[in-house]
């Protein structure tokens, strides 16, 4: 620091005795300029050289602190996604279907969110950049599932009342574990306070009868409402210990039939123009494919 500050004085230094010669030798040439203008000139001229020098000074330092704080940015970003990857492994260890739930999963509400933003809605949230995120966060969504047992997970037959109570816990888990994560990791950028959300979320319903806090319409974050219908989908076209799968239509009556009581309609008109898409994926990202 205490050499930029000694070439800037003796940039200006010189610059100042440059212009001062040649103010000099203008009078010298000009003998007859009264003092009293000689003085004015002489401000004037150095004013003319000193100002533009210390503004290209002044930009250069700007230019030097923008390339320093971009470069600090991208730090920020990389360590945000090496956590980010550290998060969705955890995730990972959980999905019984060897990670393929987790990567149809963003697959889908990435569909969902871009055939919103095509037909108008949601415009205050949906942009380019909510959806980078979205697609990003979307595997974490069940990552509250760390804390439930694996006799509960992976139990081939319907649960009891006591251990679906259990099971439901896993959406506060999934919104503790990544709000903690938050605050070590996720500074301005929103990617793992909406993985939070999330989480937290998804199994809320659109009539307010989901869990965990029995959230009602628009109270539920649209990243919740697309992850809902999303999940579901995957769900019910999806094998189960307790269940076959369900074709690809018997999904879709489905859906139709919980517009408006689990989902947002105007989410569920979305999913009925890209459901070919659905089934594309689903066919494509299948554990047995």
């Amino acid at each position: 620091m205490k050499s930029i500050k000694i070439k800037v004085w003796l940039t200006i230094s010189c610059a100042i005795v440059v212009a001062e010669s040649l103010i000099m030798l203008l009078f010298w040439l000009i003998p007859s300029i009264p003092p009293l203008i000689q003085t004015v000139i002489d401000v004037f001229l150095l004013a003319l050289v000193v100002v533009p020098l210390m503004y290209w000074l002044d930009s250069v330092q700007i230019n030097k602190i923008a390339q320093a704080l971009h470069a600090s940015n991208q730090l920020l970003l990389g360590t945000q996604d090496q956590a980010l990857s550290l998060l969705i492994a955890l995730a990972a260890v959980r999905d019984d279907q060897t990670g393929q739930h987790l990567v149809r999963s963003r697959l889908f509400v990435r569909v969902l969110a871009e055939r919103l933003k095509k037909m108008g809605h949601y415009l205050d949230e949906l942009n380019d950049d909510f959806i980078k995120v979205l697609y990003k966060v979307a595997p974490l969504h069940d990552i509250g599932k760390v804390g439930v047992p694996d006799s509960i997970l992976n139990k081939p037959a319907r649960l009891e009342v006591d251990e679906w109570a259990l099971m439901m816990t896993h959406a506060a888990t999934g919104a503790s574990i990544l709000n903690a994560a938050k605050e070590s990791f996720d500074a301005d950028h929103g990617l793992i306070a909406t993985a939070a959300k999330i989480a937290e979320s998804h199994h809320e319903k659109w009539n307010g009868s989901g869990y965990p806090k029995g959230l009602k319409g628009l109270e539920i974050p649209l990243a919740a409402r697309i992850m809902s219908l999303a999940d579901m989908y995957d769900a019910l076209t999806g094998e189960r210990p307790y269940k076959a799968a369900w074709t690809h239509e018997q999904a879709i009556q489905e859906v139709i039939r919980m517009k408006g009581i689990a989902f947002d309609p105007i989410i569920v008109e979305a999913f009925l123009l890209e459901e070919s898409h659905f089934k594309q994926i689903s066919d494509d990202f299948r554990a047995d494919s």
